[in-house]
């Protein structure tokens, strides 16, 4: 849960077979981001959703690449803090881990790698939530 996220979130998505769902604060991390777009030229539905913030806009990725592509902001007058990605309505990926370079080499993070159906469905539907 605490080590080599990066590479546990690499070897999630590469089992991925038909869609990628990511919600995150903050997505300024290029080898996910590269990922992301291979899937997309690969015909999978990858979709993702970020907070609409100023780090965002001068640190984070080109997410208007994707299909998919929603800047957010806290549906309760907040932060959108959501750190989730759902892969193919099956597997969810999800804890403290900001898609960020600091999440990778700076921060104390944690992410959960779930091979769920029941919990995907609940996240695509959050995920679904957040879109209106």
């Amino acid at each position: 849960h605490f080590q080599e996220i990066q590479n546990r979130i690499l070897t999630a998505l590469d089992k991925a077979k038909i869609s990628i769902w990511v919600v995150s604060a903050w997505l300024t991390n290029e080898t996910l981001y590269a990922k992301f777009l291979d899937k997309q030229h690969e015909g999978l539905d990858v979709r993702v959703a970020i907070f609409d913030d100023a780090i965002n806009a001068k640190y984070g990725v080109d997410i208007t690449k994707f299909h998919g592509h929603y800047f957010l902001k806290g549906t309760r007058g907040g932060t959108m803090h959501h750190k989730f990605c759902v892969i193919d309505n099956q597997v969810v990926i999800t804890g403290s881990y900001n898609w960020s370079n600091n999440a990778e080499f700076r921060n104390d993070e944690n992410v959960t790698v779930e091979y769920n159906p029941e919990q995907a469905t609940k996240y695509s539907l959050e995920y679904n939530r957040l879109m209106k």
